[in-house]
Order: structure tokens, then C-alpha cells, then sequence
């Protein structure tokens, strides 16, 4: 998107999660048809849902939307939506719409959106984080303010889900935070103001976007971030680096996986629950073999096998329901996900 002017911020980047559809189509009603500038959405979804945001968008606002397609040049005037189960990243050339692993157990996440837009396009880019479960997103902001973006995060008290936008605040205090009503008035003014010198762009944050869209496009990394930890990567199981960006840890694997740390508390729990659900399937299974033994074995009038038989079976259950309570009082706390 090179118009032979002086850059303006016209590269607007927002995500959403739980609550984000409908604050996603207000704010679209609201934005100017003549906003100069290309609007980037990440909406959190399962994969299997069908690509419609771009229509819902379209059809309450003057500005075009569609859904993103790979090798797109940015627009302005355009509202531009990640499909479901693909990444959207930004590259100088235009847009990129990747298969790649998950970041924040989402895909489409919003912070490689960010991130990407925060190399690219640093002093271009204004970043908006609406409603939201847990913490995507902060990180991506914070990335766009260091490289000298604009950082604007939906008011958490009128959220429908204040995570994303209360997470993003405490890593950008200085963001602009705004109620719903207010932000497409906002992202107007901001999006007519030149674009000032960008900043010198962090090392660690442009090998990281490097690697990002590497491994997005099936290569091997050349480089990885941060330093090895005992820990295991939930959904690959291979190991988790610990990456520290001012004090604050995230956590990476070698294919790509990426965390912050309550989406990593998150999913590891996740993990515990699947293993717990296994267990007590394996647990019942037996149970019921040596019940079925025991049965055989009377039958055949060997008491004392079948006896055998019984206690253990016996035994199985009771471990069977000490371990269905265990996963009932994990359960008890309120589960939240993206």
C-alpha cells in the first residue's frame, strides 16, 4: 500500500474473542466509509466455522469487507478478516494467510497479526484489542507500542469478557483505553495523522517475526528464542523455551506452538484433564475385564478365583470414582476458554 505520500497510520490491526462478533459489527457500522486505511481483523473461532464474519461486517458498515485471501495487497477503505483455522500476517509486500501452529491454543490468533504488523509497519500501525478470555493479544500490543504504533484497548468494565482487555492494559498502561462507542471515532482521527520515524525495532522482536513466518511457511527456523525450560510443550510435547520480554515470560516451542502465561497455565491444564479422562476410561475397561473374569470363573465353579477376581475389580472402581471426583472438583473452578 504505497501511495508516493507521507505514511499515515493506515494499518489498523484489531482482535477479538468471546463477545468480540457483535463489538466487531458495531464498531464497523461506525467506521467511515472514507477511512484511509486497511482494517486487519483476528476473531478467535473454532476451525470448523463458516468464514461469514466478513459478510456480517460488510453488511453493517460503509467499508468492504472480505475475507483474507493469501498475497493480498492492503487496501485502504477495506476491512480484511482472518478465516477460520489460518493465521493472517503481515509482510512489507502485503498479506500472508498461513496454516501454522497455534499460538494462545487459537488459530487464528491475534498475536502474530500484531507482531508482524509491528516489524512491518511500526509507526503505521494502530493496534486495538476488544473483548476477550484470557491474555491473546496483550503481547502483540505491546510489540506494537515498542515499535512505536498506536496501542488502543476496548474499556474492560464494558467488555463482555474483560481478560484480553485488562491483560493487554497491564503489559500497555499507556494504551488509549475507550469505550466501544467511542473507538471508531478514534481510529478515524488516527488513521488521517502522518506517521512519525519509527523507532529502533527491538532485535529480539524481529528474529522472533522472523522465525514466525519461517516456520508458518514450512521451513526450519534458524534461530531460536529463548532458553530451554523442564517444561514440555502441551500440545506437541516438545520442549518449551522461556522467552523473557522485559521481565514478562512467554513460552515457545521448536515447531512454533506459543504461549503466554496464563494460555500456558490454561492449556496445560487442558493436557491434565485429557490424560485424567484416559486413565479413568483404562481404569473402568479393567474394572469391567475382571468382573467378566470372575463371572467365568464362578461359572466354572472356582471360587476362589472368582473371588480373587471380584476383589480386584472392586478395587479398580474405587480408584475408578476417586478419580472421576478428582475431575470433578478440577472442574469446580469456573473453566475459561478463548
Amino acid at each position: 500500500m504505497n501511495t508516493g505520500e507521507a505514511p499515515t497510520r493506515d494499518v489498523v490491526v484489531i482482535g477479538a474473542s468471546y463477545g468480540g462478533v457483535e463489538a466487531l459489527r458495531k464498531l464497523a457500522a461506525e467506521l467511515p466509509a472514507d477511512l484511509p486505511a486497511t482494517v486487519l481483523v483476528v476473531q478467535h473461532t473454532s476451525e470448523e466455522s463458516p468464514a461469514v464474519l466478513a459478510d456480517l461486517l460488510g453488511a453493517r458498515g460503509g467499508l468492504r469487507a472480505v475475507k483474507a485471501r493469501d498475497g493480498m495487497p492492503l487496501e485502504r477503505g477495506m476491512i480484511v478478516v482472518a478465516p477460520p483455522g489460518r493465521h493472517m500476517l503481515l509482510t512489507e509486500e502485503g498479506i500472508r494467510v498461513v496454516f501454522g501452529p497455534r499460538e494462545n491454543r487459537t488459530r487464528p490468533a491475534i498475536d502474530p497479526l500484531f507482531r508482524t504488523a509491528a516489524v512491518h509497519y511500526n509507526t503505521r500501525a494502530i493496534g486495538v484489542v476488544l473483548t476477550g478470555l484470557l491474555g491473546d493479544g496483550a503481547v502483540g500490543l505491546f510489540a506494537i507500542a515498542r515499535c512505536g504504533g498506536v496501542a488502543v484497548v476496548q474499556d474492560p468494565a464494558e467488555a463482555v469478557a474483560a481478560d484480553m482487555p485488562r491483560r493487554a492494559l497491564e503489559l500497555v498502561p499507556n494504551a488509549r483505553k475507550l469505550p466501544l462507542g467511542e473507538l471508531a471515532a478514534v481510529i478515524s482521527e488516527l488513521t488521517r495523522q502522518p506517521a512519525p520515524p519509527p523507532p529502533p525495532i527491538p532485535e529480539a522482536l524481529r528474529i522472533e517475526v522472523s522465525i514466525t513466518e519461517r516456520i508458518m511457511n514450512t521451513q526450519e527456523p534458524a534461530e531460536l528464542l529463548g532458553k530451554p525450560s523442564d517444561f514440555t510443550c502441551p500440545e506437541c510435547r516438545g520442549t518449551i523455551r522461556v522467552v523473557d520480554d522485559d521481565g514478562m515470560q512467554r513460552f515457545r516451542c521448536r515447531v512454533g506452538h506459543a504461549y503466554s502465561a496464563d494460555a500456558f497455565v490454561a492449556a496445560k491444564e487442558q493436557s491434565l484433564e485429557e490424560s485424567l479422562w484416559v486413565a479413568l476410561q483404562t481404569l473402568q475397561e479393567r474394572g469391567q475385564m475382571l468382573t467378566q473374569l470372575a463371572r467365568e470363573e464362578r461359572a466354572r465353579e472356582r471360587h476362589d478365583t472368582a473371588d480373587s477376581f471380584d476383589t480386584r475389580a472392586r478395587e479398580v472402581h474405587r480408584h475408578a470414582r476417586r478419580l472421576l471426583e478428582l475431575l470433578q472438583e478440577l472442574a469446580e473452578p469456573t473453566a475459561r476458554s478463548p
